[in-house]
Formats: structure tokens, C-alpha cells, sequence
């Protein structure tokens, strides 16, 4: 509470500019429609993922790469991760679990796709994991 620009969430909305504006563009766009599926919010120009637990997002144009990943922890049954890659190179992932919330990995990879549009061959050619 002394320290507000250290809280997680506030540290989130100024990874990418100032905290103030983004905010607000935030609060205008989530205001208006927006896509919902599962814990992620489909804004004008921002994904945004609530799980509830954790808040992060992604403006569309930061966006190269967004792949499905299957995490098996070294045992059946695969987990879906949604993979998500950043121009600076930093690399966001969503696991499909009661906790992270559930969604349709498949349908959350295309719209990821469409709204930041990324080509089909922009995927394949994606950097794969270090898991």
C-alpha cells in the first residue's frame, strides 16, 4: 500500500508506457465491447488475461508469435499452454487448468492470431520452448 507502482498489477499496465495512459485506454476499451473467452479479454488493441490470480497483458502490435504447447510435466495427461511472444522478447504462457481458467486452446489461438495478425506461417516459424 506504500508502494502502489510496485503492486503487481500496476507493474503490468506500465510494462508497456505510462502507467497513467494505459490505464485509462484500458478502462475505455474494456468499457466497450470486447471478445471473452475463458480468462482472456479481447480488447480494441490489448489482450488482456484475469484469471482472477493473476492479471497480464498484451498490446496487439507487441504480439509475434502465439503458439499452443502441450506440458506434459514428464506425465500423461498434456496440459495446453498458450504460448506468447514479445517483440523485446518476452515470452508469455497460459496454462488451460482449473486455477488459470479454463478455455478452448484452439479457439483462443486463432482469435490470438486474427487480432494480432499474425500469419499461418508466422506460427511454424515461431522460437519453440525450453521445457
Amino acid at each position: 500500500m506504500r508502494f502502489p507502482e510496485k503492486h503487481p498489477v500496476n507493474h503490468e499496465l506500465a510494462r508497456y508506457g505510462n502507467r497513467e495512459e494505459i490505464c485509462e485506454r484500458l478502462d475505455i476499451e474494456m468499457a466497450e465491447h470486447f471478445d471473452a473467452l475463458g480468462p482472456f479479454r479481447f480488447t480494441a488493441t490489448m489482450l488482456v488475461y484475469d484469471s482472477g490470480h493473476e492479471f497480464q497483458m498484451v498490446p496487439y502490435d507487441q504480439i509475434v508469435s502465439a503458439v499452443v504447447e502441450m506440458d506434459s510435466g514428464g506425465e500423461p495427461p498434456s496440459t495446453p499452454t498458450i504460448v506468447v511472444r514479445t517483440r523485446s522478447g518476452r515470452r508469455y504462457q497460459w496454462y488451460r487448468t482449473w486455477l488459470q481458467g479454463i478455455f478452448d486452446p484452439e479457439k483462443t489461438l486463432e482469435k490470438i492470431h486474427a487480432v494480432a495478425h499474425l500469419d499461418e506461417t508466422d506460427s511454424s516459424t515461431s522460437v519453440p520452448s525450453a521445457v
